[in-house]
């Protein structure tokens, strides 16, 4: 299936609706930078500081809120130096005890699409967006 590359944005974005599985982002938490990453083959190696994220968020695109037990969260945007990044958190009850964050960054944009997202993903981040 053919994926579209152009940068696609939601028409309204609330950060807020990301903001909970973000604030565990912390080793104290169990969720450090390094712990949360994951490798895109063949794309260039992104270099981050360990702190950075999510504070180095210079732009969202897309926001899926998710739910405890339910639905994961979802977030596609740009962070400060041109990295384009997706972030996934789920947790049954709660991020402490039982939850897991993803964390895919790129310089291509492309990379995120094609290598970071699955099918399902990719058609709900389609729908949701459009080119701006």
């Amino acid at each position: 299936m053919s994926r579209d590359l152009d940068i696609r944005k939601s028409a309204s974005i609330n950060p807020d609706s990301i903001s909970l599985p973000l604030v565990y982002i912390n080793p104290h938490f169990g969720y450090s930078i390094n712990s949360i990453r994951r490798h895109i083959d063949n794309s260039p190696q992104v270099l981050m500081n360990s702190n950075s994220f999510p504070s180095d968020i210079s732009e969202y695109y897309w926001i899926q809120e998710g739910e405890l037990g339910k639905d994961a969260w979802y977030a596609v945007g740009c962070l400060q130096g041109n990295i384009y990044f997706l972030y996934k958190a789920y947790a049954h009850t709660s991020f402490d005890k039982d939850g897991y964050m993803d964390l895919w960054v790129s310089y291509n944009f492309s990379d995120i699409i094609h290598y970071a997202m699955d099918t399902s993903l990719y058609n709900k981040y389609f729908t949701d967006t459009s080119i701006n």
